[in-house]
């Protein structure tokens, strides 16, 4: 009964007023496009990406999220082009974002590229309470819903991210109109990102040590997740995220190339969390998919012919 009534009062949380939109990842360094636009194309390759999380798992009804996204470079807008979707569902509340990137990539900026992005989207929040008490007693408090309610706004993003062979760096800003959605008494909060990350190899290359970290904030409050990954052979990898006031979640991936076919990774996390929700979960799952693959257009080669050896 504990477990329920903590749902419901986190469902209350994000429905009245601001809350966490945007959805949160273990494997964040593998998901840039979600939160900045600037990223997309900017590796040169068809990439595909699902992520599915399963936190606070053991709660009941605990926050489920689904992921998918695809990017890829498009030479005649001097850029890349990205397709982001995702699903959250938390107890009644069920939410839908689906964002168009763009970036346009200026190379050769010193060392690396610089791609600065914008996106544009829609989302939708869909409350579907369901009370073990009746709804008259619900209805007391006009701020508690009583029936399902659904509704949805634009939403616009902006980014800029420089990366070279061995390092990225990246800031942006999500949910830059905060949308209001006046019926279900939510407003989409303006977050801010910054990302950075760092490959270096060892022992002649067949270790690369991998930091990577993320801040992320709606200036109500703010997050930090910091990563260290070590990549054994371009085929394993391990390591371990660190998130202040919540958890510390171990990695653990494979990489496949498949030489023309692409590069497939797979990865699976799990959080061991540090804050008082431990009292009522059993930590949360993530696992994810990744796969890029070139497109390589044959060349055209032009052969001149004498009239005399037609």
């Amino acid at each position: 009964m504990k477990k329920q009534l903590f749902l419901v009062a986190m469902v209350f949380v994000m429905v009245a007023g601001k809350s966490q939109q945007d959805p949160q990842f273990t494997h964040f360094m593998f998901d840039k496009l979600s939160i900045n636009p600037g990223f997309a194309g900017t590796n040169e390759a068809y990439c595909f990406t699902g992520i599915w999380r399963n936190q606070w798992s053991g709660l009941g009804d605990e926050p489920k999220t689904v992921l998918i996204n695809a990017h890829a470079p498009v030479d005649f807008v001097k850029g890349g082009l990205g397709l982001t979707y995702f699903n959250d569902k938390l107890g009644w509340f069920n939410s839908n974002f689906i964002r168009l990137s763009y970036s346009y990539h200026i190379k050769n900026l010193g060392p690396g590229t610089l791609g600065v992005g914008i996106s544009a989207g829609y989302f939708t929040h869909k409350i579907n309470p369901q009370w073990i008490t009746p709804d008259v007693a619900a209805s007391i408090d006009g701020a508690i819903p009583t029936s399902t309610n659904i509704e949805g706004n634009l939403d616009f993003s902006l980014g800029a991210y420089y990366y070279a062979s061995n390092f990225y760096a990246g800031i942006s800003s999500t949910h830059l109109s905060e949308a209001n959605l006046k019926t279900l008494n939510v407003k989409a909060a303006r977050h801010y990102y910054f990302m950075g990350g760092y490959s270096h190899p060892v022992l002649n290359g067949d270790l690369d040590i991998k930091p990577n970290v993320l801040v992320k904030s709606d200036l109500a409050s703010t997050q930090f997740d910091a990563n260290l990954t070590v990549m054994y052979l371009k085929k394993f990898w391990a390591g371990v995220t660190w998130r202040n006031k919540d958890a510390w979640a171990p990695l653990l991936g494979y990489q496949h190339s498949f030489n023309k076919f692409g590069t497939l990774k797979v990865g699976y996390s799990y959080d061991v969390t540090t804050s008082d929700i431990s009292n009522y979960s059993n930590g949360s799952h993530e696992i994810m998919v990744n796969y890029c693959f070139n497109i390589v257009i044959p060349k055209v080669f032009e052969r001149s012919v004498h009239p005399r050896f037609l």
